[in-house]
């Protein structure tokens, strides 16, 4: 029985350890991120606009853009 709980604990163990992402610049200075293992197919970046701004968006619909107000606060919407 313990065999069988320790296999089973490597494999789930071995099953999490797939998930992940790798990010790197593209060309024109965006952040692009993609999912690697459980999570290929995952695609997020992060752009600047030219008045310092960011703006997140994923694959799945997600989007936030951020600035920072005149106190030096980092605010995201």
């Amino acid at each position: 029985m313990k065999i069988l709980i320790v296999t089973i604990a490597l494999i789930l163990g071995i099953s999490i350890a797939n998930a992940g992402v790798s990010c790197k610049y593209d060309f024109l200075g965006n952040y692009v991120c993609t999912g690697t293992g459980s999570d290929f197919g995952y695609r997020s970046e992060q752009r600047k606009d030219f008045l310092g701004n960011d703006t997140f968006k994923d694959n799945r619909g997600n989007r936030m853009k951020c600035r920072t107000d005149f106190l030096g606060n980092y605010v995201c919407n």
